[in-house]
């Protein structure tokens, strides 16, 4: 079988060697474009990639922050109704009574707009934040809304402490009157609880609104930032397409013959054409997620419509809550809470004035003690001269039967030797007697003057029982009248508590 030579021109290979090398030189232009591109994109992706590695680091030390001082709160909140319900018992301390409402208000804003600076806010947050709010809005329940515990045990003490008042006209008027400002101030209470609760309502529903409206705006942040990046990325890759459309115009319009390379350009036409028809088909998908991009920021641009209208209605119902506060009942109720302010404050100063008294009857009983002190020495004293005497009379009468006795005596020895001696020294011995009888006199005039002394302070100790008693029985009203005070105190508390 022959076979066929097909020898090549010399001609053509050297014009062919110029045009392999033109090719060559144009692929290692195209391609160190390429990389230049690459890197670029890749530099900008990683200048990216640091400066969302940064936010997420700020954003992940707020979060950890706000977690510590939203657990603080929580517990120091979940103790104030503790506090509140043992006050009625116990004296407990009211610096927690105004409890950092406009810290928790703060607290939710700062979260509010952390989630909307961090563009990665996403749905989980919005239930944390959700629960959250639930548990905020009962610990604020448990704390402002009054117990019907503190109420009953303030009845009782009311009770009693009339009770214990003395049955008169004074009495049964406090008793009255202290019935009409009861009745006339659970009335105003339940009103205040009424407001009360309807304002929490109205600015926990203000504060969910708000907390959403953020949480949308910082959506529509991401989005409009997604958006912006798919379009540069489209404009990218349109360009990307022009330039390739126009190499292959080129290599359409002016074919290169190239003996030894035909099979390779083939092999890189195909491999453009399947370039191009992914770039077409990337191209459709993000040209339906920008659909849908879209679709979703007109869908959240009427949520935030509807959503401003409905803090829009909040502030007419806070206005009208405003109105309520201007109205005549309440204003009614307002000056009745005074006129009753002006009595606890007249009582209290009435208290103050029985207080002193108090005071000054204490002193007159402790000079009035010291006085009994005294006079029972004295009686102790005049005891001891009354004993004393009895003695000296003893003494008296036991001397008088001695002189009986040295008459006798004296009467015998002068009928005896030696009695002239013996009648000297009963001569001596009668004339000592008299000395002896004054001194022993005085010492009685003295013991009388004493039971003198001791009958006056007799008298005197009668005179000051006489008054203590009544001082006693002062004493007690004025304890009655404290009483009182104190029943009226615990009014005031209770009026001016909530």
């Amino acid at each position: 079988m022959p076979t066929c030579l097909h020898v090549q021109d010399p001609r053509n290979i050297a014009m062919s060697r110029p045009l392999d090398f033109a090719v060559l030189n144009y692929k290692n232009q195209r391609l160190a474009e390429q990389l230049e591109v690459h890197k670029f994109e890749f530099r900008a992706l990683e200048s990216r990639f640091n400066d969302l590695k940064e936010k997420q680091r700020t954003h992940n030390e707020t979060l950890i922050l706000v977690e510590n001082y939203w657990e603080r709160l929580v517990a120091e909140l979940g103790i104030v109704p503790v506090c509140k319900s043992e006050s009625s018992h116990s004296s407990c301390s009211t610096g927690n009574n105004n409890i950092r409402k406009g810290f928790l208000n703060g607290l939710l804003e700062a979260g509010a707009s952390a989630t909307e600076s961090s563009g990665f806010s996403n749905c989980q947050l919005g239930n944390d934040v959700s629960s959250e709010e639930s548990t905020t809005i009962d610990i604020l329940q448990k704390m402002f809304l009054p117990s019907s515990g503190p109420w009953h045990a303030n009845n009782e003490v009311v009770s009693a402490a009339l009770k214990k008042l003395p049955e008169n006209e004074h009495s049964r008027q406090l008793h009255s009157a202290t019935n009409d400002v009861l009745s006339k101030l659970h009335v105003v209470m339940r009103a205040v609880d009424n407001l009360h609760l309807k304002h929490m309502q109205l600015a926990g529903n203000y504060q969910k609104q708000r907390d959403s409206s953020a949480w949308n705006r910082a959506e529509q942040k991401r989005l409009k930032e997604e958006l912006t990046s798919v379009v540069a990325k489209l404009e990218e890759s349109k360009q990307k397409l022009a330039v390739l459309k126009a190499q292959g115009d080129n290599k359409q319009a002016t074919p290169i013959l190239v003996p030894m390379l035909g099979k390779k350009t083939a092999e890189k036409v195909g491999d453009k054409q399947t370039e191009l028809q992914d770039l077409e088909a990337t191209h459709k998908e993000l040209m339906e997620s920008i659909s849908k991009r879209l679709e979703e920021i007109r869908r959240l641009h009427t949520e935030r419509i509807g959503i401003l209208n409905n803090l829009a209605t909040f502030q007419n119902i806070l206005t009208d809550f405003k109105s309520i506060h201007s109205s005549k009942a309440f204003q009614l109720v307002n000056d009745q809470l005074q006129k009753s302010q002006a009595e606890l404050d007249g009582h209290q100063t009435l208290l103050e004035k029985l207080q002193v008294d108090m005071d000054t009857f204490v002193w007159r009983e402790r000079q009035f003690n010291q006085k009994v002190d005294l006079a029972e020495i004295s009686q102790k004293v005049s005891a001891y001269y009354v004993s004393r005497i009895a003695d000296l009379e003893k003494d008296v009468q036991k001397l008088c039967n001695e002189k009986n006795m040295l008459v006798l005596k004296l009467e015998g020895a002068l009928r005896e030797p030696g009695r002239n001696q013996v009648i000297s020294e009963f001569k001596a011995l009668v004339s000592s007697l008299p000395r002896e009888m004054g001194a022993v006199q005085t010492e009685l005039s003295k013991h009388k003057d004493a039971s003198l002394q001791l009958h006056s302070l007799r008298a005197e100790v009668h005179s000051l029982s006489s008054i203590r008693t009544r001082k006693e029985q002062e004493i007690e009203e004025t304890s009655r009248s404290a009483h009182a005070g104190s029943d009226i105190s615990q009014l005031q508390s209770l009026i001016v508590g909530p």
